[in-house]
């Protein structure tokens, strides 16, 4: 039977022999269904494994990630710890004041809110855009510290969103200018105030303590909402720093400085008050002064912040003959009572002419001391010779720092003697070619008086923590050796009596205490150029007192002083050196060497001439 036959055939069945097999897709194959199936494990094996990474190795980047997205660190700054004198008086403490901050990246028009910040905190609108569109700052600018309670509650009713207040300790010194050049002052840091001058930087380890923090978790627009479990750290408040320095001495000091340099009108005058039996440091001063409160308001280029005590050295003058007469006698080149020609005023020695403030003919040694005579120091100084000399005034300390425990110190300028020629030879012995500091000077006239030894001035006397131990106990004596033989010292002690009392320093003279003192007139040599300033001159004083047993030591340097009214020290300063001597000598309970009595017989406060 054909094909087409069976075909036409209806209803019958077609075997299969010849039944047409139609071919299924690829994907109904089963091999393909198993792939298909594979690849899909393989898959889900993979998330799992990524899974599984995540979890185990980006878990703590990511949880990280989601905590710095919620949640942010609020500092807690440590209070800085206070500075005392030594009668526990605050120079330097701290206190909590508002400060008015800024999220910059949630104030809306920047414009605007600093016009509304300006009026309302007195400062220009300038400078606070200038703070929000810092690119530095994205997420915290401080506008302003230490601002007015009336003021921070105008910031708060402005309600600026991205604005606040908030309450930090502040620096504050409560008695102003007094001290300022020995406390020092502060500046803002991470950290919170950090010293930049003065104890506030030397001692500022102990004074900075150390900020503590808390962590918040805030909303979608940055507000806090609660704190995080046990994120909370103390702030660890600095400790507390004693100065040998007492504010009752330091006021005596700066009032005289301020009155003297109002009459003489002087571009400035520096001053020193210490024992010379410890090398405290009862007063520092220098004038005009600064409050440290308001350091900002101190244009940059002004040297006010200065201590010029500890940062200038000069050419001291007559002042420094002292020194040089000492290590004279020392080295038995001369004797106290042996006769010098002074030349009559006009001394030539090689190609040199010296002069004389009034023409001498012959003195007596103690004599070139009392009446400052520049040529026979320079005689002296001829016979003394440069090697020697030299030494001994290296004894003193001149030429190297003093150690006082304050920043800035300068080393002064005494040339290796190598260097020095026979100018040398006569200048040195006149307070010449040789820039000591204040400090330096004050320290050395202490080891006149004091029995010969060169001790290291200090200020600060004690470190305490919170509830008053000594943590650093900085009271023990500081002895560099012997500057000067203990009989050449007593013997100075007298001859520098004798200057108060019969020579250029008698305005310094007391009538119950017996003042030991030489006068210095300096002159100023030119900024980068060689020779002097003309009429401008350095009038200096320094004193001890009492001869018997000296508890004090004053040196008052005024700077260029009104010629017409006078510049000699022993016009200038040796008044004012006198006053501070009256008010301490009481004040530290030093008993009277003489009866009022006696005192009233003494001529008291005959003008001096010469330096």
């Amino acid at each position: 039977m054909s094909l087409n036959e069976l075909k036409a055939g209806e209803g019958r069945p077609v075997p299969m022999a010849y039944a047409r097999v139609e071919a299924k897709p690829i994907w109904f194959r089963p091999w393909v269904g198993q792939l298909v199936i594979g690849l899909i494990c393989a898959v889900l094996l993979g998330q799992v494994g990524r899974l599984a990474y995540i979890h185990h190795v980006l878990r703590p980047s990511l949880l990280e990630y989601s905590e710095r997205r919620q949640t942010s660190t609020v500092a807690l700054p440590a209070r800085r710890g206070a500075i005392l004198d030594c009668r526990f008086r605050v120079l330097a403490g701290s206190h909590d004041s508002p400060t008015v901050y800024a999220d910059p990246r949630m104030v809306k028009n920047h414009a605007e809110a600093a016009q509304e910040l300006a009026r309302v905190l007195g400062k220009p609108s300038e400078e606070i855009l200038q703070l929000l569109q810092d690119p530095k700052k994205k997420a915290f600018v401080v506008i302003q510290r230490g601002v007015a309670e009336n003021e921070a509650e105008g910031v708060r009713d402005l309600k600026i969103e991205g604005v606040g207040v908030r309450n930090e300790p502040s620096r504050t010194y409560p008695m102003g200018t007094l001290a300022a050049h020995v406390v020092g002052f502060v500046r803002a840091g991470k950290e919170g105030p950090e010293g930049i001058e003065g104890i506030e930087l030397a001692m500022d380890k102990y004074l900075r303590g150390k900020s503590g923090q808390r962590e918040v978790y805030r909303d979608v627009k940055r507000r806090a909402i609660f704190e995080k479990p046990d994120s909370y750290q103390a702030p660890k408040d600095g400790i507390h720093v004693v100065l040998s320095l007492d504010s009752a001495i330091q006021e005596m000091l700066e009032s005289q400085l301020a009155a003297t340099v109002a009459k003489f009108k002087a571009e400035s005058a520096v001053g020193v008050v210490m024992s010379p039996k410890r090398g405290d440091v009862y007063a520092m001063a220098c004038y005009p002064a600064f409050d440290p409160g308001k350091v900002a308001q101190v244009p940059r280029d002004s040297r006010i912040l200065c201590n010029r005590v500890l940062t200038d050295p000069v050419e001291p003058g007559s002042v420094f003959k002292p020194f040089v007469l000492a290590e004279v006698l020392a080295e038995s080149a001369a004797r106290p009572a042996e006769t010098v020609f002074c030349h009559n005023g006009l001394y030539e020695t090689g190609k040199r002419r010296l002069h004389d403030h009034h023409p001498y003919g012959s003195l007596t040694v103690e004599q070139i001391l009392t009446k400052s005579s520049n040529i026979g120091m320079a005689i002296l100084g001829q016979r003394l010779g440069n090697p020697r000399m030299h030494a001994g005034l290296s004894r003193f300390g001149f030429g190297r720092k003093t150690g006082v425990d304050l920043p800035g110190e300068d080393p002064g300028l005494m040339m290796p003697v190598k260097r020095w020629n026979s100018f040398s030879t006569t200048s040195i012995p006149m307070g010449q070619e040789i820039a000591i500091t204040p400090m330096q000077l004050a320290t050395g006239f202490c080891s006149l008086v004091n029995g010969g030894r060169l001790l290291t001035p200090r200020v600060v006397s004690a470190v305490l923590d919170h509830d008053g131990n000594v943590v650093e106990d900085r009271t023990a004596l500081q002895d560099r050796g012997q500057a000067l033989n203990p009989a050449t010292a007593a013997l100075m002690k007298s001859l520098l009596a004798k200057v108060v009392n019969e020579g250029t320093g008698r305005p310094a003279q007391l009538a119950q205490w017996q003042v030991m003192g030489k006068t210095g007139t300096a002159q100023i040599p030119k900024f980068g150029h060689k020779g002097y300033e003309p009429n401008a001159y350095l009038a200096s004083f320094i004193a001890a007192a009492p001869e018997t047993d000296p508890a004090v030591v004053v040196l008052i340097t005024v700077r260029k002083p009104d010629r017409s009214i006078g510049y000699y020290g022993g016009t200038v300063s040796a008044p004012p050196v006198k006053a501070v001597l009256e008010m301490v000598l009481p004040y530290l309970g030093i008993p009277p060497e003489r009866s009022e009595e006696e005192g009233a017989k003494l001529k008291v406060g005959i003008v001096g001439g010469g330096d």
